[in-house]
């Protein structure tokens, strides 16, 4: 079993990607190059900005390029929690602007000659119980009437249409959902990015930011840099150093992922017919589909800390493949790896600014098309052609007992394992 991504594994990093020299001065200095520092990076300098993106490891080497490579509509909160929290109207927009994460991505990759091997076959969640389908005829029932949305409930008679296996009582679909090859589609925008004149600075952590004359001076592992504006795009690599406040508003979250070698093209047919992306839904869930090689991956958690051994993790997830599609017993697992994500307190995205400098992080899941938008409208907000974005409109805190550190973790993952259990 290899402890590489096996993204990065089948589409490695592009030859010189990461390699720029770090210059003294730029007009736009982005910290982090995941998805939202490479989208906003490439909306700047298309408008003749000189832009600089600097990580503290590699280029898209945090999360963006070794997720599950799902994409849809919606926030971790869910709408329902988020318009009685910040009221319809709000609610709206914030659904609106989850509805064009999908179609961004589909144009970025259009506008660039991305190739992700995007499959547009769906999402789907899948019903452990019986008494979870009712939940979801409710869920598609709100949805529809303030949404317009088109999604179905499929019932245990018409479930073998999303999965190969007797363990699902039913699923719900949304057709606008897809999934894609994370790897090829961070790499194909960092290209892209380079192609176009940006600095791409790798193994260059900022380390503190603070006002000058030209705008900021940022301090980092490679010497100092005046940007007449700085974004922080560090999402669940997010450290204290160079806003520790914006580490004290997130949480960061580990996920863990295993794939299996190849299957046969029936054999891979049989376990997810329609090639559906598929997730089950508890809140420590697993999220599983086809690769485009015909692997059969999952990942998810039982403990929602960072930097647990793979070997334990991988034999989770393996054991909980093998639950739900016993016919892969004898599949051998030959990829396993872990990465982070951020979750805010209110499991909605978020984008503010601290002390004069901007960022955007909390994607909770939903980082593949919500990173690329707010890394998008974040650039068009500061070039004027923006005004706003809602999830600039939110208030992201803190908690009081909250400085940085999750303490409280393994108590959590403990509680939501039992939850979701007993089906609550």
């Amino acid at each position: 079993m290899i402890q590489t991504p096996f993204w990065v594994a089948d589409f490695p990093r592009p030859p010189g990607i990461g390699e720029s020299d770090l210059p003294s001065r730029t007009d736009y200095l982005i910290v982090g190059s995941g998805l939202t520092g490479l989208a906003a990076g490439l909306r700047l300098i298309a408008s003749g900005s000189s832009v600089v993106v600097i990580d503290s490891g590699d280029i898209a080497g945090g999360a963006s390029s070794i997720n599950g490579g799902m994409v849809s509509p919606d926030v971790k909160a869910g709408m329902r929690a988020v318009e009685a929290r910040y009221g319809p109207q709000l609610a709206t927009e914030i659904w609106n602007a989850s509805v064009r994460s999908v179609d961004i991505v589909l144009d970025l990759c259009r506008q660039y000659s991305v190739d992700a091997l995007v499959n547009r076959d769906g999402l789907a969640a899948l019903a452990l119980t019986e008494s979870d389908v009712p939940k979801f005829v409710e869920t598609v029932r709100w949805y529809q009437e303030r949404y317009g949305v088109r999604w179905e409930v499929l019932e245990k008679d018409r479930v073998g249409e999303i999965t190969g296996s007797d363990h699902f009582a039913g699923a719900l679909y949304e057709p606008e959902g897809f999934g894609l090859h994370p790897a090829r589609y961070a790499f194909g925008l960092a290209r892209a990015f380079a192609d176009q004149g940006g600095a791409l600075v790798a193994q260059c952590a900022a380390t503190s930011i603070e006002r000058s004359s030209a705008g900021f001076r940022v301090e980092t592992t490679r010497g100092p840099v005046e940007a007449g504006d700085v974004i922080v795009a560090t999402n669940g690599y997010t450290a204290y150093e160079p806003l520790p406040d914006l580490r004290r508003r997130i949480v960061p979250i580990g996920s863990y992922i295993i794939v299996t070698e190849p299957l046969e093209p029936s054999a891979a047919s049989e376990v997810f017919p329609r090639n559906a992306m598929t997730y089950t839904r508890r809140r420590l869930l697993h999220y599983m589909r086809r690769t485009p090689d015909g692997r059969i991956l999952i990942g998810g958690r039982r403990n929602l800390k960072t930097g647990l051994p793979l070997e334990e993790s991988a034999a989770d997830l393996r054991a909980a493949l093998v639950r739900y599609f016993p016919q892969l017993a004898s599949a051998e697992i030959t990829h396993a790896w872990g990465g982070k994500l951020a979750v805010p307190f209110d499991l909605t995205p978020h984008m503010g600014r601290i002390d004069g400098v901007w960022y955007a992080v909390g994607y909770a899941g939903h980082g593949v098309g919500l990173s690329t938008l707010l890394g998008h409208n974040l650039a068009g907000m500061l070039l004027g052609e923006e005004q706003t974005s809602p999830f600039a409109r939110i208030p992201h805190q803190g908690r009081f007992y909250y400085r940085g550190e999750p303490w409280f973790l393994g108590a959590a993952s403990l509680l939501y394992r039992s939850l979701d259990k007993i089906g609550i």
